[in-house]
C-alpha cells in the first residue's frame, strides 16, 4: 500500500511539473497573496489581544484569515482549470 501511495504522489508531482507557465505563475502569486493575507490577519488578531480591545479587530482578523484560505483555493483551482483548458 505504501508503494502505491508513492506512485500516486509521483504521478501528481510529474503532472505538476508539466504545467504551463501561466498556471505556475498563478499558483506562485496566489501563494504569495495567501501568505500576505494570512500574516495580516494574524497580526490583526495579535493586535486585538495585546494592544486594543475592540471586538471588530478580532472579527476583522479572523475574516482576513478565512478569506486568505479561500483566495488560495480559488487560485489553485483556477490555475489547474487554465492548465486543463490549454492542454499542455
Amino acid at each position: 500500500m505504501q508503494s502505491n501511495n508513492s506512485k500516486n504522489v509521483g504521478k501528481v508531482t510529474e503532472r505538476l511539473n508539466k504545467m504551463n507557465l501561466l498556471s505556475k505563475l498563478a499558483i506562485k502569486h496566489g501563494i504569495q497573496l495567501f501568505t500576505l493575507m494570512l500574516l495580516l490577519g494574524v497580526a490583526t488578531v495579535f493586535l486585538y489581544h495585546y494592544v486594543t480591545g475592540y471586538d471588530y479587530t478580532f472579527f476583522l482578523g479572523t475574516q482576513i484569515i478565512k478569506t486568505s484560505f479561500f483566495v488560495l483555493a480559488e487560485t489553485i483551482i483556477a490555475a489547474l482549470f487554465i492548465d486543463f483548458l490549454v492542454g499542455s
